[in-house]
């Protein structure tokens, strides 16, 4: 399937490649889509965007993806894509890609996964094109307080040990359970959930009921209450884990209802 591609320039000596595709030359609605934190290339293209939206709402978007530093179609560059791979770094590269490909008037509908998903909301409160978001996969507190609080009994103490040594050495490149403890660090805050009440905006919340990976019951909860005071929808599914493998048709209706609801305000 066809789709462009655009080279961003970022801070700090960095680029991404942004790839996207037009549902027509006169449509002015994206849908923009934050991948995971793994480094798996995104075309952008048609098809993508069937398997995310549905055949029939794909129709009506222009469709973007931001692929992350150093992930290129054939290729990683690991140290540009561990450089990047900071909270501060991926709303800045988010902001700057939507600025260079999505016309000033055009309107937005932002959908993250995972990493993507707890950066949705950040991005959505600095940029007023963005008029709906949804979140599949995604927690709402800091990285270390989620790893703290899904670790065992008997791995508590261990991980206690190693978030002391992720803010003795904040900008490390040791790593721990996956990641840097640069990365670590950057993504301590409760940012998302800070961001969610702050924000206006429709937005859907799709989780998985056996998901390990974020803090599932700190999600609910935090998503339930802002849902009391903003126009937010929560999904679950019960037999689904962190990576939704064989749930993405359901989690693709969902979000084209979404969508649906969208079109009819």
């Amino acid at each position: 399937m066809s789709y462009e591609t655009k080279i961003i320039s970022l801070k700090g000596h960095r680029t991404l490649l942004a790839c996207y595709s037009l549902a027509s030359r006169t449509s002015h609605k994206w849908v923009v889509f934050l991948p995971e934190s793994g480094s798996e290339f995104r075309h952008g293209d048609r098809q993508e965007l069937v398997g995310l939206i549905g055949a029939h709402m794909s129709k009506k978007y222009n469709f973007l993806v931001i692929n992350k530093p150093g992930v290129e179609a054939d290729h990683v560059d690991k140290k540009v894509f561990e450089k990047s791979f900071r909270h501060e770094k991926r709303i800045q590269d988010a902001l700057q890609t939507l600025k260079e490909v999505i016309p000033p008037k055009d309107k937005i509908h932002l959908i993250g996964y995972s990493e993507g998903a707890y950066n949705t909301p950040v991005v959505a409160s600095k940029d007023k094109r963005i008029v709906s978001i949804a979140m599949i996969g995604g927690g709402t507190r800091g990285w270390l307080k989620e790893e703290l609080s899904n670790a065992s009994p008997k791995e508590k103490l261990s991980y206690e040990r190693a978030i002391k040594n992720i803010y003795k050495k904040p900008k490390s490149k040791t790593r721990w359970n996956g990641f840097s403890y640069a990365t670590w660090y950057s993504y301590r805050s409760d940012n998302t959930l800070r961001a969610l009440k702050g924000l206006n905006i429709p937005a859907v919340a799709i989780l998985g009921a056996r998901d390990k990976v974020i803090d599932l019951k700190a999600a609910i909860v935090d998503l339930v209450l802002v849902s009391e005071r903003k126009p937010i929808q929560v999904h679950i599914f019960g037999d689904c884990g962190h990576h939704f493998t064989k749930h993405w048709k359901p989690v693709s209706r969902v979000l084209s209802r979404f969508l649906s609801e969208q079109e009819r305000k």
